[in-house]
């Protein structure tokens, strides 16, 4: 019947139309139409476009070109076709034209742009893409009624361009490729790149491509086509460089979706002004090719056949099947012309076309008289070559098949044609433009020939059987063939629609220009990162002609919002689960513990590569456990994520035993964290190999939380241990260091056991979740009860057993999970398992009642053998519940677990839990494990469950969560104000909750509540004084997916921290588990030393004065602006306390002249009845800038330098030491110092040190005379009864035996001291033995007095003494006397205890019996020793 009415409809239609045909062309395939010609107006078009532009049915036409003296330059004239012989005027002049010229040649033959058609927005409406003429523009359709005059695309003023829709990222939307010049002023650029089409209105800047890199051609083509049918759009460009002689060609495979890459395979013929086409020729499926232009290496034009053979590569056809007529600037259209199902070639463009060089020449180097006349130049040859069109034309060329073509009909003056089924009777019918004489505005023709080949051409059916699925983030929608009366299946091209509603589109679009599909021979099409939600769709078949078939009935697909991911992991039971970066590539990482189907267990890592969950292998491996928990802390705090997980391990076949093990993160592995020494508090051994032998599995059964507020996560872990007994421990962290805490009293041990850390009533200090069963009352050990509790810190660590958070409820086989998913700052509980008090299953929601207590469960599917898990999977800013294990155990199938799996995702809407029931794809599991994490970084919460299913199997599948595609989650905002306040050892650290900003269009929907967001901190050495400083010393910034390390409000105390400097940030988390970025970093120190003196440099002046700079050592700041805090620094005489001769020690106080940072300045005057010019400095009263004051210290001075003339004293810093120089002593002025120091050197057995060792320099400076050395030393039992001898000794280098000196013991302020005589500087120190000791040098017959004039009342010479030298051969007792010259006895000197051997020393003050200073004089000095007597003289001289 079909067949009937399509033969006479045919029959009828030609019988009219002959009427206007040329009958001297009755034998052509085509006849020219004059009566359809004339509704076209005689343009001359660069290019002709067919589309059905209002959707009616019938192909409109569309002709753009350049005309600037009949029109306003680039036009662009729509033309609606709505029946066999009627062509009425659509829209002309649609736009106006940026720029009205053209370059070169092409202002004569149409323009050097073109245009294409596409439905770029999705609405079922071709659209039109024009440019060229240095104009770009995009028109959109406006519902088939119009086309918008408002440009929908950057404007760019484009020359001899060429641009073409294609969905190189396979998303459904249009994307472009832009190939041609670019000419904003008299410079002209060359532009070749990819504009991404983002489901945005317009084409903007910012959609281009930044990664994709391609020559830069122009004068040529682009175009698009599966060539390797992999379902994605490959791309061939053609075209000239820079240089006007070149032609280059490249194909760019689309792999993987949406990036071109180069394929270098591919020996293409390199063209410019080239006219690209892709046609199944061979009716093999696979697109082969046809190029047409001017080629460089033929110096002339060229049209080349490839092959695609095999798929994917193309090879020149045969000589005997290429086509010997070549056009540039031209076009290939291809199309069934004569219904034998092989494609036919109609080629068009310049016919006739030379490249003429044009020379020019610059005069350079002039030289030239004054006047101006030209001696001499240099000229400069320029030699560039311009297109030369001489004729245009086009041919067509008839697929005999196999690849054999024959000249079918010729067409003189064509610029360009296309195919359009005018008539509407199943043949493609023909539209030409040109001109029939170049440059004469006056011959230009529009035509249109209609096809006279008979036969029948019947529409295709389209494919019967629809099916489609997802996959990830895939969905795959594929068909059964189509049917055609004269195409092969294997030729056939396909149209597809698919969209949200019956009959829509919004997906994939079907309105696509005239013999074009928007898919090809393929039966699949395959779309990446698909919305979930309902899709209606419909297929349509093409075939050669263009002919398009009825679309098939419209399929609906459900696609759910978690999907199954193409991960492959090894199934498990009495698993556990954990994602985190393990390493730190910025990709969620998994960890999988469990049972496999062999009932071997297994722990296994396996490394996200970009999305793709990929096993690694551990050397050594990490333990293998089950039934246990896994979990990821930074406990160590080097940076890394290190691995805890308890459970059971398999020692031999039927033998378990319960155990914990810890790994930390070292070169790129876990390795057994064997410096951890965890002491079993029952055996006191040291646990080593990171091995806890006693603690138990379980569920849930340990967790890490700073419960101590000092930075570092602690552990606590409970259960069952090998031997029975039941635990719930904490272990206080110190510095990766685990250690039992045994002041905990009020913990109950449980078994079994479910722990959290939580700040249950939000006061930043942790406390302790705790679930199972234990004895409540010790006077009943045999009553074990499942109970629920939070144990309350108290601020100190101490966990506090508290009746308001206590539930008469617990379970067995159980899970918890804490969160805050009503957004009021305090975390509730679920909780699931088996409650044995009732012998039922459960799973609550636990509302936390303002951290005062809980209240309100609710109930939801109870589960045992499971997990449940927080997460806000939609997006929607609150938080959901996943709930993953068995639901009866009373099944007659369950074996001995029960049966009856079930994962269900709970979607909270405020407050109220209901089952998502859209989600029925999820394999319900038991003995499950489950864990939420945005693995694929997308922006929402994937999922990951393992378990045993209903059927027994054994699995382990991550969903890939689609909900980002159109909703992704916005992270919180970066945290800009952040600041601390430091307390001696703790800080706090206070910033301002962020805005978590809601998803699009409503920045209110979708946005976490200020509360319930939840703040990571990093903590360590500060980069700015210490490149090599650990960052996470304090508080590690590496954390893994979950509550660990988590914490809620906006501030948080710090305590026990070490004395440094530190740099901290702070990030936020929402619901999604979406991180901000970090915070800018701030910086504090923690300063627990007071300052102390580092020099002070006394600088002495006339008239007593003396400067004092004291510069202090304090790692941090000195407090230099409080008053309170200034040093208070005053001055005594070291040897005549009494300055003034009261009777009394006196004090000098020094005026402070400024404090700055670290350097204190003070004016010193001395008094004129001052003594000496040695002080002794006292300092205290220093204070930091944390309140740290230092402790008073006591420092010695005397003038830098000793004056030869006047000799002086020099004395260490300590005041232990001194030496005086007599009056010339020194040849010249000289700055001593006496420093301590230690000395390595093993003494003689015969001598003891009793003081420390001082060096003396410069040690090689000539003494002229013997220098006074004074040492102080410990009070000593020496006398004439005992044999310990003191002595001041000379250590020589590298000489056990110090050199001996002797010396005298002399009392100064109480303290005792040994004098002696040295002749050279050097080491020294104080000794004492109880030998004999020599000295070669003694010259016992001398009596000599140092300094020979001093001056006991002041200020003459510094000395206010003398000492009387002398040697002994051997302890005697010795006295001296002071005579005038009169013979007077002014003073006698002796000692209580003998004088030993050596040199040795007496001291005159210079005062009589009667303690008054003598006159000034000179004084006879006698020595009376047993047996003789030694004589000397001495000067005084006072004021």
């Amino acid at each position: 019947m079909q067949y009937t009415r399509s033969f006479l409809r045919s029959y009828i239609l030609i019988t009219v139309l002959l009427l206007f045909f040329d009958v001297n062309h009755a034998q052509d395939l085509f006849l020219l139409s004059s009566w359809h010609s004339d509704k076209i107006d005689q343009v001359l078009a660069r290019n002709i476009s067919v589309a059905d532009i209002d959707n009616d049915g019938s192909q409109d036409i569309i002709l753009s070109g350049f005309d600037d003296l009949n029109r306003d330059g680039l036009f662009l004239d729509i033309y609606s076709v709505t029946g066999p012989t009627t062509i009425d005027t659509f829209q002309m002049d649609v736009f106006d034209p940026m720029y009205d010229e053209n370059t070169g040649f092409a202002e004569f033959i149409g323009g050097n742009g073109g245009m294409d058609l596409g439905d770029f927005d999705r609405d079922g409406w071709i659209d039109i893409l024009l440019h060229g003429s240095k104009n770009l523009f995009l028109s959109k359709n406006l519902g088939g009624n119009s086309f918008s005059t408002e440009n929908y695309i950057s404007d760019a003023p484009l020359i001899n361009s060429d641009l073409r829709w294609g969905d190189v990222d396979m998303d459904g939307d249009l994307d472009i490729i832009l190939v041609g010049g670019y000419m904003p002023g008299n410079v002209d650029y060359i532009l070749n790149l990819l504009w991404l089409n983002n489901g945005g209105s317009t084409f903007g800047l910012d959609d281009i491509d930044p990664n994709t890199v391609m020559p830069d051609l122009h004068n040529g083509g682009a175009s698009w086509g599966d060539i390797d049918l992999d379902g994605d759009p490959d791309l061939i460009i053609s075209g000239q460089s820079v240089d006007p002689l070149s032609g280059v060609t490249r194909l760019y495979k689309n792999d993987p979706i949406g990036r071109l890459a180069e394929d270098p395979n591919q020996e293409l013929l390199g063209l410019k002004g080239t006219a690209i086409c892709f046609a199944d020729l061979d009716q093999d499926s696979d697109p082969d090719l046809i190029l047409s232009g001017w080629s460089p290496l033929d110096n002339g034009l060229r049209t080349i056949i490839y092959v695609n053979e095999p798929t994917g590569t193309f090879r020149p056809a045969e000589q005997h099947q290429q086509i010997d007529f070549g056009t540039v600037y031209g076009t290939i259209e291809a199309s069934d012309l004569d219904h034998d199902g092989w494609v036919d070639i109609a080629i068009s463009g310049v016919t006739e076309h030379l490249m003429i060089p044009d020379s020019t020449y610059d005069l350079v180097n002039a030289d030239t008289t004054d006047l101006g006349d030209t001696l001499s130049v240099d000229t400069l040859w320029q030699v560039t070559f311009y297109d030369s069109v001489i004729a245009l034309g086009a041919k067509i060329f008839i697929n005999d098949g196999h690849l054999s073509f024959t000249e079918s009909q010729s067409f003189p003056g064509v610029r360009t044609l296309a195919f359009c089924n005018i008539d509407q009777d199943s043949g493609p019918d023909l539209i030409l433009s040109g001109t029939s004489e170049i440059g004469n505005r006056d011959s230009t023709f529009c035509q249109i020939y209609l096809n006279t080949t008979t036969g029948f051409n019947t529409r295709p059916g389209p494919p019967g059987v629809l099916e489609a699925f997802a996959v990830s983030d895939r969905a795959i929608f594929n068909w059964s063939p189509g049917t055609d009366d004269h195409d092969p299946e294997i030729s056939l091209r396909y149209n597809v629609r698919i969209g949200t509603g019956n009959g829509t589109f919004d997906l994939l679009s079907s309105a696509v220009p005239f013999n074009t599909t928007n898919l090809g021979t393929r039966h699949v099409r395959e779309f990446k990162e698909i919305a979930w939600g309902d899709y209606f769709w419909s297929v349509q078949t093409v075939d050669a002609t263009g002919l398009r078939s009825d679309w098939s009935d419209e399929e609906r697909f459900f696609i759910p919002r978690l999907v199954s991911s193409t991960q492959s992991l090894p199934g498990v039971v009495y698993g556990s689960s954990k994602w985190a970066d393990i390493n730190e590539d910025g990709n969620l990482d998994l960890a999988i513990t469990g049972q496999l189907y062999t009932g071997a267990s297994v722990t296994k890592l396996f490394m996200n590569d970009n999305g793709l969950l990929t096993p690694v292998s551990q050397a050594p491996s990490i333990h293998s456990v089950f039934g246990g928990h896994i979990s990821f802390a930074d406990y160590n705090n080097d940076g890394h994520l290190d691995l805890t997980l308890s459970g059971l391990q398999i020692i031999t076949f039927g033998e378990v035993n319960p155990a914990t093990f810890f790994y930390v993160w070292e070169d790129g592995t876990y390795k057994a964290d064997k410096d951890n020494q965890i002491v079993d508090p029952y055996t006191g051994a040291i646990v080593s190999q990171g091995v806890v032998p006693w603690l138990s599995g379980g569920s849930n059964n340990h967790d890490w939380g700073d419960y101590d507020n000092d930075g570092d996560l602690d552990l606590v872990v409970g259960g069952g241990d090998y031997d029975g007994l039941t635990h719930l421990d904490i272990f206080t962290n110190n510095n990766g260091i685990l250690t039992l805490d045994t002041s905990q009293s009020e913990l109950v041990p449980i078994y079994p056991c479910l722990t959290n850390w939580n700040d249950i009533d939000s006061d930043g200090h942790m406390d302790l979740v705790a679930v199972g069963g234990g004895i409540l009352d010790p006077s009943s050990p045999s009553d074990t009860t499942l109970f629920t509790q939070a144990y309350i810190n108290n601020g100190s660590g101490k966990m506090i057993r508290s009746a308001d958070h206590y539930l008469d409820l617990g379970v067995t086989a159980g899970s918890i999970a804490l969160g805050d998913y009503n957004s009021d700052g305090y975390d509730d509980i679920a909780l699931a398992g088996k409650d044995n008090t009732n012998d039922e299953i459960i799973t609550l929601i636990i509302r936390n009642d303002n951290g005062e207590g809980f209240v309100e469960p609710q109930v939801l599917q109870g589960i045992f053998f499971g997990e449940v898990d927080w997460g806000d999977y939609d997006n929607d800013g609150d938080l959901d519940l996943i709930v993953s294990g068995l639901t009866d155990p009373d099944s007659e199938i369950a074996g001995d677990f029960g049966s009856d799996p079930v994962t269900m995702v709970y979607e909270q809407n405020s407050g109220s839990f209901s089952p998502d029931t859209t989600l029925s794809t999820l394999d319900s599991t038991g003995i499950s494990s489950t864990m939420w994490g945005d693995y694929d970084l997308d922006g929402d919460l994937d999922l990951f469950v393992t378990g045993r299913l209903q059927n027994r199997d054994f699995v382990a599948k991550v969903y890939d969560n689609l909900e980002s595609i159109n909703n992704a989650n916005n992270v919180p905002e970066k945290i800009l104000a952040i600041s601390n306040t430091v307390h001696q050892d703790s800080v706090t650290l206070s910033w301002q909750a962020p805005i978590d900003p809601g998803n699009a269009p409503d920045p209110l929907v979708g946005n976490t509540p200020g509360p319930g967001l939840r703040y990571l901190l990093q903590m360590g050495g500060d980069l700015n004084y210490d490149l090599s400083a650990n960052t996470h010393s304090i508080i590690s910034g590496n954390y893994g997916v979950g509550h660990i390390g988590s914490i809620p409000g906006t501030d948080r105390t710090i305590i026990d921290i070490p004395e440094g400097r530190y740099q901290w940030r702070v990030r936020a988390m929402d619901h999604s588990r979406a991180h901000s970025a970090w915070s800018d970093w701030d910086y504090f120190y923690i300063d627990l030393t007071p300052p102390v003196v580092d020099t002070i440099q006394a600088n002495y002046g006339v008239s007593g004065q003396i400067i004092l700079v004291i510069r202090f050592e304090e790692e941090f700041e000195m407090d230099d602006l409080s008053l309170d805090a200034e040093p208070h620094v005053v001055v005594t005489n070291p040897d005549f306390p009494d300055i003034d001769g009261n009777g009394t020690a006196d004090t000098l106080d020094v005026i402070k002249q400024s404090y700055s940072a670290r350097v204190w300045t003070g004016l010193l005057t001395l008094p004129d009845d001052y003594v000496g010019r040695a002080i002794e400095i006292h300092i205290s009263n220093a204070t930091d800038k944390r309140g740290n004051v230092m402790v008073q210290e006591t420092v010695f001075k005397t003038p830098e330098k000793v004056i030869s003339q006047f000799g002086g004293t020099a004395i260490s810093a300590d005041g232990q030491v001194s030496v005086l120089l007599p009056q010339n002593a020194v040849n010249e002025d000289v700055s001593i110092t006496i420093d301590p120091v230690s000395s390595e050197v093993s003494l003689s057995a015969y001598v003891t040190v009793i003081s420390g060792y001082y060096d003396i320099d410069p040690s090689d400076i000539t003494l002229n005379k013997p220098v006074i050395i004074r040492m102080a030393i410990p009070d000593l039992s020496v006398g004439s009864d005992t044999t310990l001898n003191p002595f001041i000794g000379y250590m020589v280098p590298d000489d056990p035996l110090p050199q001996f000196l002797g010396g005298s013991i002399i009392k100064v302020n109480d303290r005792s001291f040994l004098q002696a005589q040295l002749s050279h500087f050097g080491r020294y120190a104080t000794f004492i033995t109880d030998s004999s000791l020599s000295l070669d040098s003694l010259n016992t017959d001398i009596l000599r007095c140092y300094p020979r004039v001093f001056s006991p009342a002041g200020s003459v010479f510094e000395f206010p003494s003398t000492n009387i030298l002398f040697d002994l051969s051997e302890t005697d007792d010795v006295t001296a006397r002071i005579f005038n010259l009169s013979g007077r006895i002014k003073r006698t000197l002796n000692s209580d205890i003998p004088f030993g051997p050596g040199h040795n020393v007496l001291v005159w003050d210079g005062k009589d019996m009667d303690g008054k200073v003598v006159p000034s004089g000179l004084y006879i000095v006698t020595l009376e020793r047993s047996g003789s007597m030694l004589r000397t003289t001495v000067g005084v001289l006072n004021r």
